[in-house]
């Protein structure tokens, strides 16, 4: 009979190093938005300017990230679809190469 061998792996979602959070809001009275940022404070601010200038408070706020999983002790995006870390890969094929 076979038997399986389970393997558990422990991974890590982040946000991915090369982008920023964008912060955005929009009215739910009206078709005003909000200058999208990467400063939320500044979102809120033009939120609450439209408030005293047109009495509405409901917003839709929406907050935007990227993210990307890892494997725990690989570097971001050094996980080959195979599973393998490349340097451990590249490592012992040098050993076999000497």
């Amino acid at each position: 009979m076979p038997r399986a061998v389970l393997r558990y792996v422990t991974h890590r979602i982040t946000q991915h190093p090369d982008t920023d959070v964008t912060f955005e809001a929009e009215c739910l009275h009206c078709a005003w938005m909000a200058n999208p940022s990467e400063d939320g404070a500044a979102v809120d601010v033009e939120c609450m300017g439209h408030t005293g200038r047109s009495g509405h408070r409901g917003f839709r706020r929406v907050c935007t990230s990227f993210a990307m999983v890892t494997r725990d002790g690989t570097e971001a995006g050094l996980v080959l679809s195979s599973g393998e870390d490349p340097r451990q890969k590249a490592a012992t094929e040098a050993v076999g190469r000497t």
